[in-house]
């Protein structure tokens, strides 16, 4: 089939590796539907509405991906200043760094 019918596989880029861990996260926490989306949302190009979704989705499900995750999505220059993924990320390392407080 020729004119659209193959899809070219790319090497994956930094920022797809990062939504991968992002979805891993949601697969391990049984939350399929929400890893698609964010498949979805990597196909499309769409990174930082990906980075958006994924934080919503462990904050509304309480889950607390690994640190250094949070850090690498909020040093990414697709997590956009103010949106949900900086405000949550930064919610959640402060939370994190009370828990070590204690």
């Amino acid at each position: 089939m020729f004119g659209g019918g193959w899809k070219i596989l790319e090497r994956p880029n930094s920022t797809d590796l990062l939504l991968q861990d992002l979805m891993q996260v949601l697969l391990d926490g049984k939350a399929y539907a929400d890893a698609d989306m964010i498949q979805s949302a990597a196909d499309a190009g769409e990174y930082a509405g990906g980075f958006d979704y994924a934080m919503l989705v462990f904050k509304d499900l309480e889950l607390i991906p690994d640190v250094r995750l949070i850090c690498a999505v909020l040093d990414s220059p697709w997590c956009e200043k103010d949106s949900y993924a900086d405000m949550i990320g930064r919610e959640l390392l402060a939370k994190m760094q009370s828990n070590r407080g204690r």
